[in-house]
């Protein structure tokens, strides 16, 4: 078939109609070629920084980018195409007053959390709070519009969203690979770059699952988490305890039916000390627990030995853990 690759530019200026959109996606099914193509299209189109092309220069940019995702000199020339079709089609657009009314706000804010770095607090201009996990990454407005509120998460965070009471903008997070759309709620969202895949765990309130498209995909219950693989291009669904699954906001561990082993070894890590345990049997002995971070170690020591027959002495930066009904260890 002979395809018009100036309707991929009209789908990333959003002014595409419904037929030419069925073209577009029988074109990219014709080969594993086009669908990547396709692909990388869909993903700059869902992407943060659409909306902050002011000009030519940055269409190039944003496309160029896509062509170094690209492998083989066709395709790239297919692209550059594409770059001068969407180049006159956003210049028409943001030569318009509509275009600039949508497109007038500053540029966002980036708020980056860096690995191993504790959880931090953003609060949001509509009163949203979200808490973000390290190596997470979250982009927003320094004020939303009556007629949006979007933000872009990369990495973990647990949302808060407030909701909107002077106009009917919904919230939205979009990633690389979905939008989740919210009206009023608690949820939790993880994204892994590596496996391309976007966990969502809904604690109270509503949530919908859109696709890149912006097409409703779901709605998810209170209790659910929701898998979305994007290589798979699959939805997959359970139910799970929000309570764990979603406690590292507050600061706290969760232990579910976890050996005193797995226990100490956390707690050595947190606490920089090496905890013995007396025998193979009791290192396996499982409990179940929330731990709070900002404890003490002897404060959790003393919750362990309420809820199982255990003792403990430290000595420094060592700490014995033994029987109840075991004679003290001897410290030299």
């Amino acid at each position: 078939m002979t395809f018009d690759y100036g309707l991929l530019a009209k789908y990333l200026a959003g002014d595409i109609s419904s037929d030419e959109m069925e073209e577009v996606i029988d074109w990219s099914n014709l080969s594993s070629e086009n669908k990547k193509i396709f692909s990388e299209v869909m993903r700059l189109h869902v992407s943060w920084d659409t909306i902050r092309y002011k000009d030519t220069a940055f269409v190039d940019q944003a496309l160029m980018e896509v062509n170094k995702k690209i492998d083989g000199l066709s395709r790239k020339r297919l692209l550059h195409k594409v770059m001068q079709y969407a180049a006159v089609l956003l210049f028409l657009f943001f030569s318009s007053y509509g275009g600039y009314k949508y497109f007038k706000s500053e540029t966002p804010i980036s708020i980056v959390v860096k690995p191993g770095i504790d959880i931090k607090k953003v609060v949001l201009a509509d009163g949203t709070s979200v808490w973000l996990k390290g190596g997470s990454t979250l982009k927003y407005p320094k004020s939303f519009s009556n007629e949006s509120r979007q933000v872009s998460l990369q990495g973990e965070a647990f949302f808060e969203v407030t909701k909107n009471m002077k106009t009917q903008a919904l919230f939205n997070v979009f990633t690389d690979y979905n939008t989740i759309q919210v009206r009023g709620t608690s949820f939790d969202v993880k994204v892994d770059e590596k496996n391309k895949t976007v966990e969502t765990i809904l604690v109270s309130g509503r949530i919908e699952m859109l696709d890149m498209e912006r097409n409703k995909v779901m709605d998810v219950s209170p209790g659910e988490k929701v898998t979305y693989s994007y290589n798979e291009n699959e939805y997959t669904t359970e139910a799970v305890d929000i309570n764990i699954q979603t406690a590292w906001w507050l600061r706290q561990f969760v232990f579910e039916n976890t050996t005193l082993r797995e226990i100490v070894n956390k707690l050595s890590v947190k606490f920089n000390v090496n905890i013995n345990i007396e025998s193979s049997a009791l290192a396996q002995r499982k409990f179940r627990c929330v731990i709070n971070e900002d404890e003490e170690l002897v404060d959790i020591l003393n919750l362990l030995e309420y809820l199982a027959p255990i003792r403990y002495k430290v000595e420094g930066k060592e700490v014995f853990i033994y029987e109840l009904n075991k004679r003290m260890p001897m410290i030299k």
